[in-house]
């Protein structure tokens, strides 16, 4: 199964959908900041939707969400409300209280693939307006033979 991940496009989607519409996706994960771009993309490229609204979104969805797909039980949030920019520890702490094989969160606009006590971290980063001299990027988690691999791509 191959998964995108992607936030904080802000409403500009023009760059991720080209990259996105290059390859197969089974589902999209959407990290929040523009909730209604991720519900767009996942509809131009046709795949199924888990998504998560984040600080600069009107209440229209969830602030978190557990997903399981092909054995893994994935937490998805923004992570603003985890303090993220300062530290992951209160958001690492909060994947390991819900069971999580992978942390999904966004907020910082900088990409994380980290993998500590055995739970992923992973934060596509922004296509659209990157930080902290990051490029725009995105994510893609795949699960093969029983393993998860998380990568992050530059647009």
């Amino acid at each position: 199964m191959r998964i995108a991940v992607a936030g904080d496009t802000h409403g500009r989607t023009e760059s991720i959908r080209k990259a996105l519409s290059l390859t197969r996706f089974d589902s999209l994960f959407f990290t929040g900041d523009y909730y209604r771009d991720g519900k767009k993309l996942a509809s131009q490229i046709r795949v199924r939707y888990y998504g998560v609204v984040g600080n600069c979104d009107l209440s229209m969805g969830k602030t978190e969400l557990m997903v399981k797909l092909d054995g893994y039980s994935f937490y998805i949030t923004h992570g603003h409300k985890y303090g993220v920019k300062k530290s992951i520890n209160s958001l690492f702490y909060r994947g390991k209280e819900v069971g999580a094989d992978a942390v999904i969160f966004g907020h910082t606009h900088i990409p994380v693939i980290e993998m500590i006590d055995e739970m992923w971290l992973i934060n596509p980063g922004s296509p659209s307006l990157p930080r902290s001299n990051s490029r725009c990027t995105y994510a893609v988690i795949e699960t093969d033979n029983g393993s998860l691999k998380p990568r992050i791509i530059e647009l």
